[in-house]
Formats: structure tokens, sequence, C-alpha cells
């Protein structure tokens, strides 16, 4: 027992040993020396082999980028870094980071950052994509409310409030908008004493009431709540998700991507976007955007929304139960209508149950164009790891049969005991992640065993220059890297101090905005995706 403590500790402290790396790495060369003068802001990303920070070309300039909400992921782990090494530089740096932002980063009341706002290091100011104009929108973006509050409680409880204030557009039935303009005049938190009519759903809209933008704000909210006991605040994000549990098919129990009817501005004045491409194709069933879910929208509700209402029910407790039940209904409604065992793929379909798997397009628009077919998508880590902390938190042994099949198309099997489930782990965090779950659920020491094996793959075929790339063939690196933050949950299970590590509440940050004349980009494949032409090398032997 003890040599395999010694061993346990072993590659902790090799993992340790890499995450510091990457970190001291972001320190010294990721923080803003640009322009006339320095700040504790940090670059977006780098390429690792000259230390060139990434950048962003428009409209003849050339912005050095700083999207603090791209960088959450970052926070966590130099905070996760602080908490398993007690070496406070690291979560120094992310608190003064987020002062800053709290004093110079503001959009109105809001903070200028998210999917088209970011801030130049060059010239000091911020900057917005010219295709979408001086909008603030979060889909999935998550913000480590901790830390904010942490640095300044009344400035977060203001950023939250504002916006909700930007964001909500109605708020006797919550219609949104995903971009939100900061408004004249605050109305402070009386915005939480508002009266609900509960309207009903499929109401028409302009707005485009997305999940992925909803679970901001029901995110925001509800962390509010529990960081400063604001019962009211927690309210407004039930009602909010609520929304989506009342746009339900009565028959399959599906929710759809939104509960709205959308009228879209423009001279064609189209409406729906799925009643447009498909009312005729489809005329039997309907079809309108809160009632058809492809593949892309599937994913958003398994990956992202159930993932993050599922980490809100586990740090409330009794306060967040109902976030926790709607995201196991969500998961298991999609797994029976959408799931195939055949080829562990998820299917685009309608709420109502009817699958939509090589539909040709009869018409051209928002789903694709003419003569393309709507895909499926194969499930893959990241689709298996809500259903794996839904069972950790409910014990339901409905997740069972669906955790063992994704498992095993992924090639390992979590229906046998560690020892007999097939050889190989990759270096997909999402897989380590995913592991650890499992181990959380079954206590087997042998599934925290093959986890450290994943990490191995990780450092193997990830770590390069001192930083975390797709490959070492990728020109940069993004610093908002899960990597880094995976291997700290490792090392922290394999020390047994697993609470320190801040969690990962399935993120997904990006910016989007005009490229040059090259029309609208994002920067997840449009920067990070690029590759050299030669392969480079990692650089690890140290570790």
């Amino acid at each position: 027992m003890k040599v395999e403590s010694h061993r346990q500790k072993e590659a902790a402290m090799r993992y340790l040993r890499a995450v510091r790396r990457f970190a001291d790495g972001v320190l010294s060369q990721g923080r803003d020396a640009y322009g006339a003068y320095s700040t504790p802001l940090f670059v977006d990303g780098l390429n690792p082999r000259s230390g060139e920070p990434v950048v962003w070309r428009v409209e003849g300039q050339t912005w050095t980028l700083s999207n603090l909400a791209s960088q959450q992921v970052l926070l966590r782990t130099l905070d996760g870094l602080s908490a398993l090494t007690g070496e406070s530089r690291y979560r120094q740096a992310a608190e003064e980071a987020q002062a800053y932002a709290f004093a110079r980063l503001r959009h109105g009341r809001l903070l200028s950052w998210g999917g088209h706002m970011a801030y130049d290091l060059e010239r000091k100011n911020s900057v917005y994509a010219p295709d979408k104009g001086p909008v603030h929108e979060l889909k999935c973006h998550f913000p480590y409310y901790d830390l904010m509050w942490r640095v300044n409680p009344e400035q977060t409880m203001t950023y939250i409030d504002a916006m909700w204030e930007s964001h909500i557009t109605n708020w006797d039935n919550l219609e949104f908008s995903r971009h939100g303009r900061p408004l004249e005049q605050s109305v402070g938190h009386r915005i939480w004493e508002r009266p609900y009519p509960h309207l009903p759903v499929f109401f028409t809209a302009r707005g485009l009431t997305f999940i992925n933008a909803a679970s901001d704000l029901v995110y925001a909210a509800a962390m509010l709540h529990h960081l400063s006991g604001d019962d009211k605040a927690l309210c407004w994000a039930k009602r909010l998700q609520e929304r989506y549990v009342e746009a339900r098919d009565a028959k399959t129990g599906i929710s759809g991507y939104q509960y709205s009817r959308s009228v879209l501005p423009g001279p064609r004045g189209r409406g729906d976007r799925a009643e447009h491409q498909f009312g005729e194709q489809l005329l039997a069933h309907h079809p309108t955007e809160a009632t058809l879910l492809v593949s892309r929208q599937v994913r958003t509700i398994v990956a992202r929304s159930s993932v993050n209402k599922l980490r809100l029910a586990e740090r409330l407790g009794s306060a967040g139960e109902a976030f926790g039940r709607w995201a196991s209904q969500d998961l298991l409604a999609l797994a029976e209508y959408s799931y195939d065992v055949e080829d562990s793929s998820f299917h685009p379909i309608l709420t109502n149950g009817l699958r939509l798997t090589n539909l040709s397009l009869d018409r051209s628009g928002y789903y694709g164009a003419r003569g393309e077919r709507l895909a499926p998508m194969r499930a893959g880590w990241e689709m298996l790891w809500p259903y794996l902390m839904a069972y950790r938190l409910t014990s339901d042994p409905r997740f069972l049969p669906y955790i063992h099949q994704m498992s095993r198309a992924g090639g390992l099997d979590f229906g046998q005991p560690p020892e007999e489930t097939p050889a190989g782990v990759s270096s997909d965090p999402l897989e380590l992640l995913c592991l650890l779950e499992w181990h959380a659920c079954t206590e087997e020491p042998g599934w925290l065993a093959l986890a450290a094996q994943s990490g191995e793959q990780i450092l193997k075929e990830r770590f390069h220059y001192g930083y975390f790339l797709p490959s070492s063939s990728h020109r940069y690196a993004k610093f908002d890297a899960l990597e880094p933050l995976a291997l700290l949950h490792l090392a922290a299970n394999l020390l047994g101090r697993a609470e320190v590590v801040p969690d990962y509440p399935g993120s997904s940050a990006f910016f989007g905005s005009a490229y040059e004349d090259l029309g609208h980009k994002i920067d997840n494949q449009w920067i990070y995706g690029q590759r050299l032409l030669e392969e480079g090398g990692g650089q690890n032997r140290d570790l």
C-alpha cells in the first residue's frame, strides 16, 4: 500500500511539474508587454516556438488579442495550481487580471469580453467584431465567478445584474437576445423584484432564445445566489431554465434549442428559419427552430447545458436539485430517441422523436445548402462525460446502458472491471475526466490507474515547448486549454485532494469576428486549428 501511495505521489508530482511549466510560460511570455505600458492581462495564446502572440486582422488593424472570457479555464488552472502547490503567485496573477478587468475592461456595467468583444493589448482599448457591433455575448463561456467574487464581490454582483438587465428584453415571458447592449440607466437589484406572469412558451419573438446563451444567464444568476445568498436571483435562474422544460415535447420529453418562434429582421422577412427551410419538406411535423435539433445542437444540450446544470446541482445542494433533475431528464430523453447504440452516435431529430439522419435538404438556409444531408455525430468522451456525472449524482441505473455502450465505442468498457477493459487510452483530456468520474462512481483504484495512463498520453502527445497543443504540428497554443486543468484534477485525485481544484463547467469559449476580407471566422478553428508544414518536437524530457 505504501509503495502504491509513493507511486501515486510521484505521478502526481510529474503532472504538477508539467502544469507548473505551462503556467510559468504563461506568466513569463503571455502577460501584457505591448503598447505604451504593461497590464496584468494575458494574451489569448501564442506561437510557442517564437513567442509571438495571437493577433486578429480586420479593417486594416492588427489586434493583439486579450479576451478574458476566453481565459476562464486558464484562471481556474492558475487558481487550482496554487491550491495544490501552495505557490500563491499563480492565483495572484489570475486575481490581478480579473481586478484590472473590473477597473478598465468596461462595456457600461458589463465587461468588454465574450464572443464578439475583446481587448487590444497594443492600443490598450476595447475592440469588437465589425460585422456584429459592440455587443456582449456569452455562449457557454461560464466565467469563474468564484474568483470574480473573491476579487470584488460588489463588481461581480453589478456585472451579473447588468448581464440579465441587458439581455432580457421581456421579463413577462423571458424573451432575451444573445447580444446584449448596456442600458443607460441601472435599475439596480430591483431587477430581481419584478413580477413574473409566466406567459406560455412558443411565443413569437425577435430574440433567438438559444439555450447556449441562456445557460450563461442561468449560471450567472445561480452562482450569484451561491456566492451572496440572493434567493431571488436563484428564482429567476430557475424560471429561465424552466422555459426549456415547458417547451418539451409531451410524448418524448425532449427539450428544444429555444422556446420561442423567430421573427428575423431583414429584407426577406423569412421568419422562423426551420419553418422556412423545412416547412414544406416536413409539412406533417410542423418543424420550427424550437422543435428541430441538428447534431451540433444536440451536442450543446448534452455536453454544455447539461454539464452546467449538473455542476449547479452539485454546488448548490438542495437549492439546486431542480437543475440536476432537469439535466438528467434531458440526457435520458435524448439518449432514448437520438442516440443509436449501433454506431454510438447522436442523430439529428425533431423533439417529437422523428430522426432526420441523411435527410437531403430541399432548400438552402440556416441548416445547410440544398442537396446537403443532415448527419449524425459520434458520441465521444465529450458526450459520455455528462452521463457519468448524472449517474454519480443520482445513482439512477437508467444511465448505465448508455455509459457502457459509449465507453465501449471509445475503446474502454465501463461495464467491466478496470483490469478487463481493453488496453489503450488516448490523449483526449475529456477521456481523462471521464475516467476520473467513473473512478468517483465506482471507487475502483484501477480506473484511477487508467486515468494516470491517460495523463501520460497527454504529456506525450499534447505537451510541446511547455504549452498544450492538439499536436506538435499545430502553430498556436491557446492558453484556455483543458489539458492542464484536467491534469490538475488527476494530480489532486492521486494526492487525495480532489476537492481543492476548481471544477470544469463544460465551457466552450470562442471569439468570432470578420477577419480581413475573408468573412466571419471563429478563433478556435481559424487560429488554433492552423498547422505547420513540418512537425516539431515536444521537449518533455525534464518531466
